[in-house]
């Protein structure tokens, strides 16, 4: 039995997906706020897929979900690491943690805090895990990272970036991040071992827009603004009790280069992901990124995971 926390999360529902397509049985450990309408509703009424209500954080409620499991695809966030171990029962032979990328920034942050430490309390738990960190995930629907870009660019082709734009980025296809999740189910040998899940190849972030404005159908227009003023401008907004739709840590993130080997993942379990105008191209180029039919292997004909 699989057990998948977060499974009604962007990622999850791919993954589901991806494990149903497989012929396995899945378990979810879900929230009685959760939205499963993203989830098959046949392979819940057959029992394919079976839903717990709980919590991770409450043990009393979610104890459940963990009966019998020998396999735990956890997905919720680092935040639930220590909760998660805490009711792992001693005769668990597989985690797959997926982690973040974000651990590496050096901007302080109270998300890179929680990751680290999520990290670190599941290596010392003694758990068998392989921990997974994407870079920014993207794809079909409302991935709420590239779909932004893309819905401001249909909007207006006049885009605002902070900064010169040659910071390098390395976003990750999601497709290839349920790939590297179900090959590290599959490889024993990923256990004790943590990989960096990213594209292909990084980009700067100019480059990024101007293939994600291809894709869309219109030539950005960008515009530099020099970050200290900009900072300058959301402190005295926070001094003055004004929300801006951008923090400060944000800008500051959009200045660091996030590019990653994935050598050690191509090693170990054949990880190979998308180029990223190849991703973007078969999430927009038919002018529609709605998530996959049920059943559906890829996204466009001939695409793989």
């Amino acid at each position: 039995m699989i057990l998948v926390t977060g499974a009604t999360g962007y990622t999850g529902r791919f993954l589901i997906q991806k494990l149903l397509d497989q012929g396995r049985t899945v378990r979810l450990l879900v929230r009685a706020s959760s939205d499963l309408s993203g989830i098959d509703a046949g392979a819940i009424e057959t029992g394919v897929i079976q839903i717990v209500t709980g919590d991770l954080e409450q043990a009393g409620n979610s104890a459940a979900a963990f009966a019998g499991v020998r396999t735990v695809l956890h997905l919720a966030g680092m935040e639930h690491a220590r909760a998660l171990c805490d009711q792992l029962e001693g005769e668990v032979e597989r985690v797959v943690v997926t982690s973040s990328l974000r651990r590496f920034s050096r901007i302080p942050s109270a998300t890179v805090d929680k990751v680290v430490r999520g990290e670190q309390e599941l290596i010392e738990s003694g758990v068998p895990n392989t921990i997974l960190r994407p870079s920014m995930i993207f794809g079909p629907g409302n991935d709420r990272n590239i779909s932004r870009l893309a819905a401001q660019l249909r909007r207006s082709r006049f885009v605002p970036i902070f900064g010169n734009g040659r910071h390098l980025m390395q976003p990750v296809f999601v497709g290839d991040l349920v790939a590297a999740i179900v090959a590290c189910l599959e490889e024993p040998a990923t256990s004790g071992r943590a990989y960096a899940i990213a594209g292909a190849d990084p980009l700067s972030y100019d480059e990024l827009i101007d293939v994600v404005g291809t894709a869309v159908g219109c030539a950005p227009v960008k515009i530099h603004l020099p970050c200290w003023p900009a900072l300058t401008a959301i402190w005295c907004a926070d001094r003055l009790g004004l929300r801006l739709p951008v923090s400060s840590e944000q800008v500051h993130r959009l200045q660091e280069d996030k590019a990653f080997s994935i050598e050690a993942a191509r090693a170990d379990f054949g990880y190979s992901p998308l180029g990223f105008s190849e991703a973007i191209k078969q999430t927009y180029g038919s002018g529609s990124e709605q998530l996959p039919k049920k059943g559906a292997l890829g996204y466009n004909s001939g695409q793989r995971w």
